[in-house]
């Protein structure tokens, strides 16, 4: 009975190991609205993404690389994100891409935004 368990034991353990790859290969899934966007600068609450003033609204996620939760005093990176507003305009999530999510939004023939790009509204 004894060896039975610890074959059992060993064989979870293999299992639980040869998983870990498959695992940490999953790729992130985007709702639909969200958009992509340049982030250049944070002073929590106020995000600017390319370009505009935006507000983190209440329950607000800023999600980084790893696609952990960031503390919003922790976040003070730069660089390409996707974003998704609220119904009232504040923005709900962050997340910051990583190098692959950037070329898979290239491969989808989704404008990346430029640095320079700035939206006028008159």
């Amino acid at each position: 009975m004894k060896n039975t368990r610890m074959r059992l034991w060993w064989f979870l353990m293999l299992c639980v190991l040869l998983m870990q790859p498959a695992v940490a290969q999953q790729t992130r899934k985007f709702p639909e609205d969200s958009r992509l966007g340049n982030l250049t600068a944070v002073s929590f609450p106020q995000f600017t993404i390319d370009g505009m003033q935006f507000i983190m609204g209440p329950g607000g996620q800023i999600r980084g690389v790893d696609n952990l939760i960031i503390m919003p005093s922790m976040a003070s990176y730069s660089g390409l994100i996707r974003y998704q507003l609220d119904m009232t305009g504040y923005l709900q999530r962050v997340w910051f891409l990583t190098p692959d999510e950037v070329k898979d939004a290239e491969s989808q023939g989704q404008q990346l935004p430029s640095p320079q790009r700035r939206f006028l509204f008159f």
